[in-house]
């Protein structure tokens, strides 16, 4: 008998854990560059964000690249979201 409960337990357990969100603390570490020499870049900036589910699967280990030109200066900035 008693193993049977300790059974029923366990399942019980294994079945609430299942349902429940998977949530982890996110790191994103920003770095922009500019290729004409200007004071204080390059320039890194640190966010931290808890993302669940579907939102920690889009951004866990995710390194996005996006420039912007304006003549002959160029911005780029690169982001890189680590999560633990």
């Amino acid at each position: 008998m008693k193993a049977i409960t300790s059974i029923l337990t366990l399942t019980i357990i294994v079945i609430l854990n299942s349902g429940c969100e998977k949530c982890k603390t996110c790191t994103t570490t920003t770095t922009t560059t500019v290729n004409v020499a200007t004071p204080g870049y390059p320039q890194t900036t640190t966010t931290t964000a808890e993302y669940c589910d579907d939102d920690l699967k889009s951004v866990d280990g995710k390194t996005t690249t996006v420039s912007s030109s304006s003549g002959n200066i160029t911005a780029t900035a690169t982001s890189k979201t680590t999560c633990k």
